[in-house]
């Protein structure tokens, strides 16, 4: 009935986070594993072989493909275990996590019972990211959490843990071709408004998972914005429309309003991180808010399924 399917790029360096992603799916009745692992090295594979075999799971382990792109991405590598799973398997369900995502108890049954109404082509169990692995027990859904969370949802969709109905994926094969390979970021997007586009109902299961990685973590603290990555792949999103704003006014408001908070977020970044880094940072983070507020408002103005297939 259930494949089990991880996107992964040097998991085995998030530890702890990683080996309990692992254990924390025996709670879904999967015999089968996907595992498309773009890493440096062969650890996480060799993680990923380990949990397999101690638990009686066939695992089939591949690179991305590349789909003529020039570098394996979050989209080629999603796309992979979507064709793996049409290709070899006849189970009705596959479920996608990414190797920061800790599924949390009666995930499956939530994920399970929603999938067992045949017009439902993905469910999502929302993501409750934690600093601290020690706060996983505490996390719940107030009013400010869940606003936020429907709000990026219905922005540009989530897929850190995912399951999808096969003939979902077909249909989305069939109708717009593959997930666009460029979009690193906002494969999420695509997928999302691909179900949409083809009349697939979409739940969310607030039973959920925990998220953390320790590494993207010690990155922030550190003041490393990779903000040229962010600018590019929001970029290249916005040729798809597939980012759109839930609110327009309020968007087309913030977009004077970022500019006008610049000073106060130097000042911030500054006192932190030193004038020169602080500054640099400062800019860069406006710069992507800015462009991120101007592509959800333009997604919303002129987004539409025709753009969804893959532009080379």
């Amino acid at each position: 009935m259930v494949v089990l399917s991880i996107i992964t790029r040097n998991g085995a360096r998030k530890g702890l986070v990683f080996r309990r992603m692992l254990e924390a799916t025996l709670q879904v009745p999967y015999s089968s594993m996907v595992l498309v692992d773009d890493s440096d090295d062969d650890s996480t594979s060799r993680a990923v072989k380990e949990f397999a075999d101690a638990h009686g799971k066939e695992l089939l382990a591949t690179r991305s493909r590349l789909y003529g792109y020039v570098k394996a991405t979050r989209a080629t590598g999603r796309q992979t275990a979507i064709d793996i799973f049409l290709e070899n398997f006849s189970d009705n369900v596959l479920i996608q996590l990414d190797d920061d995502v800790i599924l949390r108890d009666g995930w499956w049954n939530e994920a399970n019972g929603a999938l067992n109404d045949p017009s439902i082509g993905m469910f999502y169990g929302a993501t409750y990211d934690v600093n601290d692995l020690n706060e996983a027990g505490n996390v719940q859904m107030d009013g400010a959490r869940l606003k936020a969370l429907l709000m990026s949802f219905l922005e540009r969709g989530r897929t850190n843990d995912i399951a999808l109905r096969r003939s979902a994926l077909a249909g989305i094969r069939g109708s717009f071709g593959i997930i666009p390979p460029e979009l690193h970021l906002y494969e999420d997007a695509w997928l999302m408004r691909a179900m949409m586009c083809l009349g697939w109902g979409i739940i969310i299961g607030f039973t959920g998972a925990i998220q953390h990685d320790p590494v993207k973590l010690s990155q922030a603290e550190a003041g490393v914005v990779n903000a040229d990555v962010d600018l590019h792949y929001t970029r290249v999103a916005s040729k798809y429309g597939i980012i759109r704003s839930v609110d327009l006014l309020d968007d087309i408001l913030k977009l004077p309003a970022t500019l006008a908070a610049l000073p106060i977020l130097t000042y911030r970044r500054t006192r932190k991180l030193g004038p020169v880094k602080g500054l640099k940072v400062a800019l860069a983070e406006t710069h992507v808010k800015l462009l991120y507020r101007y592509v959800k408002v333009k997604g919303a103005l002129t987004g539409s399924c025709n753009k969804l297939k893959y532009k080379h």
